[in-house]
């Protein structure tokens, strides 16, 4: 017989959530863990066989008929426990309640499906249809549902994450996952892959995972402080459908439009299947150009499509492949001015991103002989052109000896060969800054688990990256009444960066005591990397000075990063876990011109997080809630800084760091008509060691705060459901965020320095769904807060607001 254990002890009805067309003895196993009950089973009883979809809050023995529906096998009770075998003539145990009250997500967290509530970490898991009943299909909107995700922008049409106060610059402190590939920005010039994320719109996708915490040992490097995970949805091997929806809105004034179609075919009955999404949304524009005289100037528009291809080549072999592609443009900044009100910008040159993704995947699945074997085979491509405001930098310098000496090579100026220097650095004013950017990366990745219950689960895994990225960095004069670029003036400066980073890595978890109440786990993760790194000035610079940009460098780094978890059930639906891990990232070496030595290379940081959690279920699990509490050290803390002529950013280590963290969630069933939830995020990162230096500016001292970490993020949640007279449903939803307060640099009142956040958001949304359609009305921002989110570090600084009060209507139709 196979065993898959849990408490003997389950509640009258339990949450389900397993999907359609598992192999059954994964689907009973499944089973077994949502429903708190020991299931038995010979193995050549299930072989072969499949399982139904199970979804809702079911009393178990209902949940087992729907699962077992239509396989010629029975259950019945046994010792205590359910035992399944060939069908007899039986009446089928009737359905308690079908309706699903509280929402239960299976999630990929520790690369194998478990259910949300039941995963021992920190993490909030939100379902497809979720985020859409939030009206979620942006990373900015998404960001609302998820407190502690900080999402800072970094530049037009570029954003950082970041979790649990690790904000800094470098590689990724926030992994971002497409299904199972990593995929991050590139080096650039300031060798910061993490500084601009390659978002795809969230449509059509079955859920999203938000990691907390360090997650080394399966996600890599890159996941310092946690990971931010999209799971596409994949095709449906047994039904045809067709869905179609569109929104309208308007915001500030101006209109937008969004559409998106969905098809799923397929092509050999529960063999292979085609699933199309095709998608376009258009943003309108709310930011207003002072200085050129220009209205609207930040419209945006993104257009993408998706194919998902399936195959089942055996009951326990599947290939899943995907095909992505994203074009997108942002018309301009999105950035006020320090001086002036959110919707205003002075900039004195236009700055649009222009964004080019395509991204490849195929997955393979094998189950065989209690084992299951994961590989994947991915690549992307993400060409790019960013633009920034480059005026700010050449006022700065219009006086500068220096500068003065290297334009006309000489040992001393003059006051006339500077007026002389000034007079060319004001024909080269205003400026911009244009950097088309090239990066292709390849990914590899197998794993090896054990696929049947028992004492013992365990994962080995081996893991491949390539990456290069190339850009060519100009400095353009622009035509100060169109604030475009005079292409007739050449370039003020050229350079090109060439990087290349190789990181190979193996992994592996163990959990002890996986059948019984209490376990332990214990995982590491094995790594290496090498950075290659070349610049070239083409046209030297004599402004910001990049004469010395000619370089050729290597870099390698090699280390570990380990976890310790122990958990314990305390009855059925509720636990508690202890952990240690560990995050890691390497170093590496700054491109800009001219550092001291000692600033040249910076060096890998690493941190410890230690964390306390607990997750349970009250009133027949109609009350979920889960916290954690942890505190993180953080050494030799990678940060920007930047050079003394404020020209150049580069990357130094800050020393230490440390964070005091609460995580709290919880939903609440008050009748099959109404629920909701809210959630809390308590975040206090400070630094323990002095930066303050002569060699660059924006560092900080002991007992300075983390920027753009806000100590306070929240946001709660309620839905009312009712049916109409004429049989149609109603869905009445609200959502409220806030983001606290915290400060632009390290030095509150400082050169720079701005009050961040402090504001609350609030969304509102109807729909009225009747057979195969839906109409909705909604309403985003309806207070119109419009206090700054983040300030960037440009000369002069630019704040960013959330986007102004918007509302419009929704349609949907699918058959």
């Amino acid at each position: 017989m196979a065993t898959a254990s849990a408490s003997a002890a389950a509640p009258a009805r339990a949450q389900f959530a397993i999907p359609a067309g598992l192999p059954l003895d994964r689907a009973l196993t499944a089973f077994s863990v949502q429903s708190d009950r020991d299931i038995l089973f010979a193995p050549g009883v299930v072989a072969g066989l499949r399982g139904r979809a199970v979804h809702g809050r079911l009393a178990p023995g209902a949940a087992l008929d729907e699962l077992l529906e239509g396989s010629g096998l029975a259950w019945r009770e046994f010792e205590g426990r359910f035992l399944i075998e060939k069908a007899a003539s039986r009446p089928s145990a009737p359905v308690v309640e079908a309706a699903s009250e509280v929402e239960g997500v299976v999630v990929t967290a520790l690369r194998r499906p478990t259910l949300e509530r039941l995963t021992p970490m920190s993490m909030r898991a939100l379902s497809g249809e979720e985020l859409a009943r939030a009206g979620a299909a942006t990373f900015q909107q998404a960001g609302a549902l998820l407190p502690g995700l900080t999402r800072a922008n970094t530049g037009t049409g570029r954003h950082r994450f970041s979790l649990r106060g690790v904000y800094g610059s470098g590689e990724a402190t926030t992994a971002l996952y497409y299904d199972d590939v990593p995929v991050t920005g590139p080096s650039g010039t300031t060798s910061d892959p993490g500084g601009s994320a390659p978002e795809l719109l969230l449509v059509d996708v079955d859920r999203l995972e938000l990691l907390r915490g360090p997650q080394g040992t399966l996600y890599g490097a890159s996941a310092m402080g946690g990971a931010l995970k999209v799971v596409f949805r994949r095709p449906n091997l047994s039904q045809t459908r067709l869905s179609f929806s569109g929104e309208a809105l308007a915001s500030a004034g101006d209109w937008g439009e969004a559409q998106t179609l969905v098809l799923n075919r397929p092509l050999v009955d529960d063999k292979v299947g085609l699933r199309l999404t095709a998608y376009r949304r258009s943003e309108p524009a709310y930011v207003d150009n002072r200085r050129l005289g220009l209205e609207g100037v930040n419209a945006s528009l993104v257009e993408g499509a998706r194919v998902g291809l399936g195959l089942r080549l055996d009951p326990d072999i599947e290939v899943n492949l995907t095909l992505a592609h994203q074009e997108s443009r942002d018309d301009d900044t999105s950035g006020g001015a320090q001086a002036a009100p959110p919707d205003i910008s002075l900039n004195y040159v236009r700055t649009p991103f222009d964004s080019r993704l395509t991204f490849l995947d195929g997955a393979l699945a094998w189950r065989f002989s209690g084992l299951q074997l994961s590989a994947n085979l991915a690549g992307y491509s993400w060409k790019s052109v960013r633009r920034s405001d480059y005026t700010g930098t050449l006022l700065s310098e219009r006086r500068s000896p220096d500068g003065c000496r290297r334009y006309l090579q000489v040992a001393g100026c003059t006051p006339a060969e500077l007026d002389l220097y000034s007079a060319y650095v004001d024909s080269r004013a205003p400026g911009l800054l244009s950097q088309p950017i090239d990066l292709r990366a390849t990914v590899q990745e197998v794993r090896l688990g054990s696929d049947a219950p028992g004492f013992v689960a365990w994962t080995v895994g081996a893991f491949h990256e390539l990456r290069t990225d190339t850009i060519d960095s100009q400095v353009l004069a622009a035509d100060p009444a169109t604030g475009l670029p005079d292409e007739g003036k050449g370039f003020t400066g050229r350079r090109i960066v060439d990087s290349r980073l190789t990181q190979r890595a193996l992994y592996g978890e163990a959990t002890i005591g996986a059948d019984r109440d209490t376990s332990l786990t214990l995982g590491a993760r094995r790594f290496e990397y090498d950075k290659r790194t070349g610049g070239e000035a083409l046209v030297v610079n004599v402004i910001s000075n990049t004469a010395d940009a000619n370089f050729r460098t290597t870099a390698g780094e090699e280390g570990w990063s380990v976890k310790v978890l122990a958990s314990h059930r305390f009855g059925p639906g509720m636990m508690g876990y202890a952990q240690a891990s560990q995050g890691f990232r390497p170093g590496g070496i700054n491109t800009v011109p001219n550092l001291p030595p000692n600033l040249a290379s910076y060096g890998a940081d690493s941190l410890w997080n230690y964390e306390l959690g607990f997750k349970g279920g009250w009133f027949d699990n109609r009350l979920l809630a889960s916290a954690a509490v942890y505190r993180i050290d953080w050494s030799d803390m990678q940060y920007t800084a930047n050079s003394t002529n404020g020209a150049f950013s580069f990357i130094t280590n800050l020393g230490r760091a440390r964070v005091y963290g609460l995580e709290a969630e919880t939903s609440l069933v008050l009748s099959p008509q109404l629920r909701g939830g809210a959630n809390l995020s308590l975040t206090d990162a400070v630094l323990t060691k002095d930066q303050a230096s002569n060699d660059g500016i924006g560092l900080g001292a002991a007992g300075d705060r983390m920027p753009v970490v806000p100590r306070v993020a929240g946001d709660g949640w309620v839905e009312y459901r009712r049916e109409t007279l004429w049989g149609a449903e109603l869905l009445l939803r609200a959502d409220a965020s806030y983001v606290g307060a915290s400060r632009s640099t390290f030095k509150a009142g400082g050169p720079g320095d701005q009050k961040l956040g402090g504001l609350w958001l609030l969304n509102a949304r109807a729909v009225l769904k009747a057979r195969n359609w839906s109409l909705g009305v909604f309403g985003e921002n309806l207070t119109d807060a419009d206090r700054p989110v983040f300030a960037n570090t440009a000369r002069p600084p630019q704040l960013f607001a959330p986007r102004p009060r918007r509302v419009g209507l929704s349609v949907a139709y699918s058959f």
